[in-house]
């Protein structure tokens, strides 16, 4: 470990504790996402080349939530993720359906007005992806999928009741299990104008949350 990762450490970890014990309520936290960061997440590449129309990305849509417990100023929360988007040409259409489910760990400050931090690990999930070219469609498998996620909760306390304004950042880590894209997937049987960006995914989501709390 280096010598300002040891640093920064030291310096963080006393910071922690002391915000620990910052809050003396029990609470019970419930966040769900409203909107999506926009942003291209496609996965393959080319698709302008099977046609002189431009390409369209709709906007990445998502669902879900995320449950807290918080004893005093440290808790745990189990969050589930799902985020479909898609890619269009005159021919292709690619659509891909990502759900993701975290562990997180969660630390919080103040009383009446509330800083609410964090970090989740991937625990389990599923990719979805298939392109549609004409009446064709070819599915690409994954045989990996991990990650990990960093958030902030800002709520507001008043007579037992929280609201909450959030944002959470996931980041995507998956590969494909070697299977190539099949020739008809372009211009002829014998051209092949599709491919892969990379056999390697690495891709960010990030949502805009609100929800609700309970104190005790």
């Amino acid at each position: 470990m280096s010598a300002l990762r040891f640093s920064s450490l030291i310096i963080l970890f006393p910071i922690l504790f002391a915000a620990c014990g910052r809050s003396d309520l029990i609470r019970i936290r419930l966040l769900s996402p409203i909107s999506e960061t926009k942003k291209d997440h496609s996965i393959f590449s080319n698709l302008t080349s099977v046609s002189t129309s431009k390409t369209t990305s709709a906007d990445p849509k998502t669902s879900g939530g995320s449950l807290y417990f918080l004893f005093k100023s440290i808790g745990l929360g189990y969050t589930t993720v799902t985020t479909n988007f898609e890619k269009t040409s005159l021919k292709l259409k690619e659509t891909t359906t990502l759900k993701t489910n975290f562990a997180d760990v969660a630390f919080g400050i103040g009383e009446n007005y509330t800083f609410m931090w964090g970090a989740g690990v991937l625990t389990g999930g599923k990719w979805e992806t298939s392109l549609e070219y004409e009446s064709k469609t070819f599915n690409p498998k994954h045989n990996y999928l991990g990650g990990h996620s960093l958030f902030f909760v800002l709520g507001h306390h008043g007579f037992g009741f929280e609201t909450l304004l959030g944002y959470r950042m996931n980041r995507i880590t998956s590969e494909f299990d070697g299977t190539k894209i099949p020739n008809y997937m372009g211009k002829s049987p014998t051209v092949k104008d599709v491919s892969y960006e990379s056999p390697n995914i690495r891709l960010t989501t990030a949502q805009v949350q609100l929800g609700i709390g309970f104190t005790f």
